[in-house]
């Protein structure tokens, strides 16, 4: 039966027979217990299924690791082979176990019942056992059992002491074990057994390759190197007693292909350690059989890993050049190496090289023997000596060491063929690495000799030059390997190709190129044909016409020297672009290295034509240190010096040649600082075009001297000094203190122009030139300079002037500068604008108006002039720079089209022209005095009932514009009104008054230049022409600008001065016209019917104030007229810097004003364009107009409201709105001043949108009661601080923000009113930390007039937006409209809005 498992995992095989049905009486004697159990348990042994599994798991594991041990240095058939047997052994155990399991899965029943049966019989078995045993006690045992004495002395230990000292002392000797020796019992136990293994190993006959031997600690040990290592004891004193082998270790390694691991293994090692065991029991000779046994094992083993690198070496490295003749396990191992069949250098009986490795027969004590054929050579018995021992165990190195002796004798062979060419040829040979060095040409370093390699792989010579092509060594080493006597006739072509590469190295530092051959179209009839074959052509690359030829020559006796003729040619430029040159000039350089160096006329004579002549001497090249490896060892300093003298001389003499063919006299080439140094003087240089006779002089009078050099790595750089002497004028720069002055100019030549050539003289006259024209300017203001106002001196100060330069700062802080040159490409003055000292990072005002100030220095010439208009304008123009003129988006209707606020439209030097988002125009004149002269420039400046087209009249201009008059001014000869309204026509006898009052005396004409002052003006007034360019023509303006006269108009063609002298609106008077008899008298004159005029037109120029005549009748109130803006307005700087700056709204509470600030001028032309705005809404909504007798105004009405629009009397800043209700009931005082505030701030203020005014007037069209509610929305909106329970703030958003529901473009009006009402609203949380931002929300809100239910618009949000705070507003307003149902007749906007304000609370952190 199967054995039955128990509870405790133990397997009970089953039991046969049992007790019989005798009593107890009747039974045998009984067992000793467990007496069946263990009688029955060896019949039928069981195993457990999980250990037989893991038995067999246990054993394929181990065989697979010694496999993977053993593999690697077997064979690929015996590889396999034992593959497969591991394979076929593993199945068959497997197949069984497989079996086993079937067939136990199968008699599962037959087991079950089979294990009951044991079950039961084992029960019996123990029920039996049971019963004999306690009848053998009773019988037996309890017969003559008697109970002991008292234990008397035991009770007394305990009572007494505590404890049982009376234990039997089996005891102790059964369980506790011996104490074990002492340390000092050990050590004389081992030095004892030392003593006996000494005196055995003298008494033994003891092999001598175990000589090496250690004996302690009771053991020896023999040790023989690169084979083994065994450690041996005794186990007695008794000379018979066996040796006994404790340890044993394979000293054989693979350092190459074992990959650090053991080569045998441990399996192995056992079996061997068993083996040598048993010899130690058995021979005579214990140790000399342990040796032998040992020796030959590891002999094998070595050859063995020899024949496994010599496969890994030809598979992975050295390939078919190795290749393994024959290899008997256990005997010997041959090699073939450098076999030339292989190679397919050679055929049929090629010599082939063999390497032996065996075992010796005839002694097998001795290691491995190696055996060359054929034998090596005796030459060096170092290397023959490493080539016979195998000691190492590397076979590669054995086969490095045979064919490095074999390579030496190689090359000892081609030292003797070159010998044999060379008696005293000094090449060596290095022993390192198989080499031969051959110097070519001597003197000879060690990068430029010829080394010549032997392959260790596979007998090859290998050549190596630095600098040679590949494909040259290729040939020459498939040549020389052919026969080793070519290697003479290669030496002789390298002797010539490295003194061609010497040349190069030579002169690689300077500008040449250098070519072995070059394309001549007469090459065959010039004599560079008859030179040599081996020389070199050095082509100067800044003198593309001239070369050097190096013409190189053997010398005789002296195979490895050459000798060098130097030759200078010249060529004519080709037909073509790619066509060959054609040679001219050929000369020999004779050789005097001293003449060369130091001789005072280098190069003088060098000419096209003429011949160099040197005096002749030999060609020897400097020996140089080498430094780095590839350096040349020569330096052919004859060469370079050739070389640098022509690149040095060449371009002076063509800039000499330059120089005389444009018969400007020079002195030729001149030496300078010990002769290390050239340079050409010029003594004179030819007067400029243009220039007048005195200025010329006068600049030939302060030239000192005019020197032309070359510097610059390169030498393309010439450097022409001028030396100038009593300089006009001095700046504050130390460098211009001197009594003279340098001035260096530079001209770069490209690579493609010869130096010297014809463009730098062209280059350098043009440099003379803008410095004649400066200089012309430059004296007349120096001339100038004592007669000049003081104000111009404190304004202004002379920094730098270099002759080529004119810089002049400017300011009250002289932080501007500006920068006169003359350009001579553009043959005019060209100006530029910077800033220094504080002002240095900042943009000069005056870059405004620069193209002008060019055009006007360009016209006149006059410095004084430049900087009287620099002074009138500095202020003005940083007043002018200070509006915004960034475009901007919503102005109009079409929101997506930005709209510049302000476009600055320089129209000359004085006069410049603002266009205010491309409707108003401003024209603004700069004057002397510090003042301006203001007007619409919408207006001709020729007719003034003609507009310019593009632009619109501002209303109301002149009356804004007068606010900023300065009341200390000169007495003003009109009123407001009259400027407005001009009088009835006057008579002559008055308009003779007048004129001979304001026309000047005749000595004091400001125009006319002062006799004898050298081009000096008087200290009144500035030049002529500068006044005249405030009285612009068309011709000077600009046409793209948008306010821009056009061309081809008709009042382009009527002259000014060509006017009949009529008054606007008033009939003719007689006699000549105002602009015949006063200067500038023309309506496009500012001086016209200016309160002040100008002070150059003045007869008392020089008092401060301006009194008018008496008998003027006085001014009369007409109407207005609509051309009193083109009127100019005369400005003080200070009052235009108040006009065009930013500042707060006057009038209105901080609290009221926007924060968007803009300038009194900007605000004016907003409200303007708010009003036409205005009249265009009214036109398209249901408003009804109101005809108004009152200009400006703008009237209109509602169902409930009267509404009066019109600019603020005060300033003129703001649009005023005047609300009167039609029935006065239904409105209080306070709603109706909410509402005109609300205008005032919120709609009709900065930044002027089109689109507020559109909603505006569509929540004015609203019924009274909705209006009502917005108007209290308005108050909170406009007083926040007097809602102090509500937490939130509100805006009423007459347009919708860009973070509003995506239901229209940003922009458009916000208020949308028809059955239903829409409008948004912008609340902001009150309570906030003051670092971070206030929450805000944008809440659109939807009113139902039908119902009056006020609700939050269902628009759909941006899907990156959250929708908790719409949420939370749409359940505030859902949840009053169910608490607070709307009654008849009223709204619901404002207190369901209110209610929001109060009970609306984001969750902490939430953002909207």
């Amino acid at each position: 039966m199967a054995p039955v498992q128990l509870e405790n995992h133990q397997l009970v095989p089953p039991g046969g027979g049992g007790g019989g049905s005798g009593g107890p009486a009747s039974a045998p004697a009984p067992a000793p217990p467990g007496a069946a159990v263990a009688a029955a348990a060896p019949a039928s042994p069981g195993y457990r299924l999980s250990t037989l599994i893991e038995l067999l798991l246990h054993r394929a594991y181990s065989e697979l690791m010694v496999l993977t041990d053993l593999l690697p240095r077997k064979s690929d058939v015996e590889r396999k082979i034992e593959i497969v047997q591991f394979a076929s052994r593993t199945r068959q155990l497997f197949v069984r176990l497989l079996a086993l399991v079937k067939w136990a899965n199968n008699a599962g029943k037959v087991e079950k019942c089979a294990m009951i049966s044991s079950f039961l019989d084992q029960q019996a078995i123990l029920f039996v056992d049971t019963a004999d045993r306690l009848a053998s006690l009773a019988r037996d045992a309890l017969v003559h059992a008697r109970l002991p004495s008292f234990a008397i002395p035991y009770a007394i230990d305990v009572l007494t002491t505590g404890s049982y000292p009376r234990l039997p002392t089996c005891i102790r000797d059964k369980i506790i074990p011996p104490d074990p020796i002492t340390k000092i019992e050990k050590q004389a136990t081992l030095h004892q057994l030392n003593q006996i293994l000494r005196h055995r190993l003298v008494t033994t006959d003891l092999p001598p390759q175990l000589a090496n031997l250690t004996v302690a600690n009771g053991r020896v040990k023999f040790r023989v190197e690169g084979e083994f290592e065994a450690t041996l004891t005794v186990m007695g004193d008794d000379p018979d007693v066996p040796w006994r082998l404790l340890k044993l270790e394979i000293l054989v390694e693979d350092k190459e292909t074992g990959d650090g691991r053991a080569l045998v293994h441990s399996m192995q090692i056992n079996f061997i350690h068993q083996l040598v065991q048993s010899r130690l029991f058995a021979d005579e000779k214990p140790l000399q059989d342990m040796y032998n046994c040992l020796h030959s094992f590891c002999l094998s083993l070595q050859l063995e890993v020899l024949h496994s690198q010599t496969l890994m070496l030809i598979r992975e490295r050295w390939g078919d050049l190795v290749q393994v003749e024959r290899y008997h396990a256990g005997k010997c191992l041959s090699l073939s190496v450098w076999n030339q069949q292989v190679l397919g250098k050679k055929t049929g009986t090629a010599s082939v090289h063999k390497v032996t490795i065996k075992i010796d027969e005839n002694d097998v004590s001795k290691p491995l023997q190696i055996f060359h054929d054929p034998l090596l050579p005796a030459s060096d018995s170092k290397l023959v000596e490493r080539a016979t021992k195998i000691d190492h165990l590397s076979i590669e190195k054995l086969l490095i060491d045979s064919v490095h002796a074999r390579a030496h004798q190689k090359l000892q062979e081609l030292k003797a063929i070159l010998r044999g060419f060379n008696a005293n040829e000094n090449s060596s040979i290095e022993t390192a690495l198989p080499a031969l060095v051959v110097p070519v040409l001597e003197p000879c370093g060690n990068s430029e000799c010829l080394h010549i390699f032997v392959d260790l792989h596979s007998g090859m010579l290998q050549l190596m030059l630095y600098g040679l092509d590949q494909a040259t060594l290729d040939d020459m080493e498939k040549s020389v390997n052919d026969d080793m006597k070519r290697i003479i006739p290669w030496i002789q072509q390298l002797k010539f190709w490295l003194g061609q590469q010497r040349c190069k190295q030579s002169i690689k530092h300077l500008p040449t190129i250098t070519t072995e051959t070059l394309q001549l179209s007469n090459y065959s009839t010039h004599p560079i044909g008859d030179l040599s074959k081996n020389k070199l052509f050095i082509k100067l690359t800044r003198l593309p016409q001239y070369y050097i030829v190096v013409e190189m020559l053997e010398v005789p006796n002296k195979p490895t020297r050459l000798s060098y003729k130097y030759y200078f040619m010249s060529v004519s430029a080709a037909d073509r672009e790619d066509g060959p040159v054609m040679a001219c000039l050929l000369q020999q350089f004779k050789i005097n290295m001293e003449d060369m160096t130091f001789g005072p006329k280098i190069g003088i004579q060098l000419r096209t034509g003429t011949k160099r002549k040197f005096s002749d001497d030999s060609c020897p090249v400097e020996p140089k240190k080498t430094k780095l490896s590839g350096e040349m060892r020569a330096f052919n300093r004859i060469l370079a010096h050739f070389v640098a003298m022509c690149d040095t001389n060449m371009p002076f003499v063509g800039l000499r040649l330059e120089l005389s063919s444009l018969e400007i006299p020079h002195q030729g080439l001149q030496m300078e600082g010990d002769t290390f140094s050239h340079a050409i003087r010029i003594l004179k240089i030819p007067p400029c075009k243009g220039l007048n006779e005195e200025t010329q002089k006068a600049l030939d009078r302060s030239l000192l001297d005019c020197t032309f050099r070359l510097q610059g790595r390169n030498n393309r750089t010439w450097v022409a000094e001028l030396v100038f002497a009593n300089c006009p004028l001095n700046g504050t720069s130390t460098r211009e203190q001197g009594p003279s002055r340098h001035v260096y100019l530079t001209y770069e030549n490209l690579l493609s122009e010869p130096v010297g050539g014809r463009k730098v003289v062209d280059m350098f006259l043009n440099d003379w030139n803008s410095i004649a024209r400066l200089y012309e300017c430059v004296l007349e203001f120096a001339r100038s300079l004592p007669d000049i106002p003081a104000h111009l001196n404190i304004f202004s100060e002379v920094r730098v002037y270099n002759y080529r330069k004119l810089i002049l700062c400017y300011g009250t802080t002289k932080g501007s500068s500006i920068s006169i040159q003359w350009n001579s490409i553009h043959q005019k003055f060209h100006i530029s604008l910077g800033t220094v000292g504080p002002n240095s990072g900042c943009s000069n005002c005056h870059n405004t108006i620069l193209h002008q100030l060019q055009e006007m220095f360009n016209k006149t010439p006059n410095v004084v002039q430049l900087l009287q208009v620099l002074l009138d304008t500095q202020a003005p123009l940083n007043a002018i720079n200070k509006l915004p003129t960034v475009p901007m988006l919503g102005l109009t209707q079409r929101t997506n089209t930005a709209y510049q606020c302000f476009s600055i439209l320089p129209q000359s030097s004085t006069h410049i022209r603002l266009a205010f988002r491309n409707m108003y125009c401003i024209d603004i004149y700069c004057r002397s005095r510090g003042v301006v002269a203001i007007r619409d420039g919408a207006y001709s400046l020729f007719d003034n009932s003609k507009l310019v087209e593009g632009f619109y009249p501002a209303p109301g201009l002149k009356t804004f514009l007068n606010m900023f008059v300065d009341s200390n001014q000169d007495a003003r000869r009109r009123s407001v009104n009259e400027d407005d309204n001009p009088p009835s026509p006057i008579g002559g006898d008055m308009m003779d008054s007048l004129i001979s009052q304001l026309q000047p005396p005749p000595q004091q004409q400001p125009f006319a230049k002062q006799p004898g002052s050298s081009g000096a003006y008087p200290l009144t007034s500035p030049p002529t022409s500068y006044h005249s360019t405030v009285s612009q023509s068309p011709s000077m303006m600009h046409t793209q600008s948008p306010g821009t006269l056009d061309p081809s108009s008709p009042y382009t063609m009527v002259s000014p001065s060509g006017r009949t002298g009529n008054w606007p609106g008033s009939p003719q008077v007689a006699g000549p016209s105002p602009a015949t008899r006063l200067p500038g008298m023309s309506p496009a004159n500012p001086s016209l019917h200016s309160p002040v005029p100008d002070a150059s037109h003045s007869p008392r120029a020089g008092t401060s104030s301006q009194t008018m005549p008496t008998n003027m009748p006085p001014p009369r109130k007409l109407p207005q007229r609509s051309w009193a803006a083109s009127i100019p307005t005369i400005l003080t700087h200070s009052a235009l810097n108040i006009l065009l700056l930013p500042s707060p709204t006057p009038g209105l509470v901080p609290g009221l004003a926007g924060s968007y600030l803009c300038s009194p001028l900007e605000r004016f032309l907003g409200s303007v364009i708010m009003r036409r705005h205005l009249q265009r809404i009214i036109q398209q909504e249901t408003l009804q107009l109101i005809n108004s007798n009152e200009p400006g105004v703008i009237m209109f009405k509602t169902d409930a409201l009267k509404c009066r629009v019109a600019l603020s009397p005060k300033t003129n800043q703001t649009l005023q709105l005047k609300v009167t209700p039609e029935n006065a009931g239904q409105w209080k005082p306070d709603e109706l001043q909410v509402l005109e505030k609300f205008f005032e701030t919120r709609v009709a203020g900065p930044p002027f949108k089109a689109n507020t005014l559109i909603a505006f007037t569509k929540l004015l069209g609203a019924p009274t009661h909705i209006l009502r509610d917005c108007v209290h929305i308005m108050k909170l909106e406009l007083f926040p601080d007097q809602a102090t329970q509500l937490k939130w703030n509100v805006q009423f958003c007459l347009t919708i923000p860009p973070s509003a529901p995506p239901i229209a473009p940003p922009g458009t009006p916000a208020v949308v009113l028809k059955s239903k009402m829409l409008f948004f609203l912008q609340l902001t949380q009150k309570t906030s930390v003051p670092p971070q931002e206030p929450v805000s929300i944008i809440v659109p809100i939807i009113y139902d007039m039908a119902s009056g239910t006020t609700q939050q618009a269902d628009i759909p949000r941006q899907q990156n937006s959250s929708v908790a705070a719409p949420m939370m507003v749409s359940n505030i307003l859902k949840r009053f409209a169910e608490m607070n149902p709307p009654r008849q007749g009223e709204c619901t906007i404002f207190a369901a809005v209110g209610d929001l304000m109060a009970n609306l609370t984001l969750p902490p952190g939430g953002r909207p």
